[in-house]
C-alpha cells in the first residue's frame, strides 16, 4: 500500500488557492481536453478527463519520465482542503508544475506555499485502454502554511498512437497515514481518506472515508464506499 510522506511542518491556517494558469515547461503547453465525470466522496475524489498532454515521443509507457516532467493537476476546489486539489475550480484550468528531480519547491513562498513531490509509477492493465496499458503515477501535494494541507494524488496516463493522455486523476486526503492501493488482479484502486474529529492529534484521525474504484481505462466504476467512519 502506497502512503504518502506525512509532511514534517505544524499545522496552520491555510493560505490561498493555487493559481490555475496554464504555463509552458520543458515539454511545451498543455492543452485541454474534454473533461466530465467529476464526482466526490466525502474527502475522495475522482475526475475523468481523458486530456491530451505535449511530452517527448514515447514509444510505451515505460519511457515516461516520472520525475522530470510538467505536470497538469486539475482542480477541484478553490481552496486545497480535505483531500481536494486547489486551483481555479471555476474555469477549470489545470495548474502546471515543472518537476526535475521528482520535485517541485514553491515552500518559500509566502503567499502561496506548496511543494509537490512525485512518489512512484505502477504498470496496469486494462482492458479499454490504448494498447490495454495505462500507468498509476502516485504524488503528493503540500499547500498552505507551513504545509500543513496533505494532498495526495494518483494520474491514470495513457499513450493513444504516441499521444500522452492524462486518462483519470484521484485525490484524497492523505494525513495521518491515509494512503493508495492497487490490486492489479481485481484492476482496483483503493484511497483511504482521512477525518479529523475535533480532539484528534495530527498523527492520528479517529475517523476515514473509503473508496474501491474499478478501472477498465475507459469508465471509472465504484465497489465499496465507505464514508466517515470511525477507525
Amino acid at each position: 500500500m502506497f502512503r504518502p510522506p506525512q509532511p514534517r511542518w505544524i499545522l496552520a491556517a491555510l493560505a490561498a488557492a493555487l493559481l490555475g494558469t496554464p504555463a509552458f515547461g520543458q515539454f511545451g503547453l498543455f492543452h485541454h481536453g474534454t473533461s466530465s465525470g467529476f464526482k466526490s466522496y466525502g474527502r475522495i475524489t475522482s475526475f475523468l478527463l481523458n486530456a491530451p498532454l505535449h511530452s517527448p515521443p514515447l514509444a510505451s509507457l515505460a519511457q515516461f519520465p516520472l520525475k522530470s516532467f510538467t505536470y497538469a493537476l486539475y482542480p477541484t476546489d478553490a481552496l486545497g482542503i480535505d483531500g481536494m486539489v486547489p486551483g481555479d475550480a471555476a474555469t477549470g484550468e489545470p495548474t502546471m508544475i515543472p518537476v526535475e528531480r521528482g520535485l517541485y519547491d514553491h515552500s518559500q513562498d509566502e503567499k502561496n506555499p506548496f511543494e509537490f513531490q512525485v512518489i512512484k509509477a505502477t504498470p496496469a492493465e486494462l482492458p479499454k485502454a490504448p494498447g490495454r496499458q495505462a500507468l498509476l503515477v502516485y504524488s503528493v501535494l503540500y499547500t498552505g502554511q507551513s504545509l500543513a494541507n496533505c494532498t495526495g494524488i494518483v494520474q491514470v496516463m495513457e499513450l493513444d498512437h504516441g499521444q500522452l493522455m492524462l486518462a483519470q486523476q484521484f485525490s484524497y486526503d492523505c494525513r495521518g497515514g491515509a494512503g493508495a492501493d492497487w490490486n492489479a488482479k481485481k484492476r482496483q484502486l483503493t484511497l483511504r481518506a482521512a477525518r479529523y474529529a475535533p480532539g484528534d492529534r495530527k498523527c492520528c484521525p479517529s475517523e476515514y472515508d473509503m473508496v474501491q474504484f474499478k478501472l477498465d481505462g475507459k469508465d471509472i466504476k465504484t465497489g465499496r464506499i465507505v464514508l466517515n467512519t470511525v477507525q
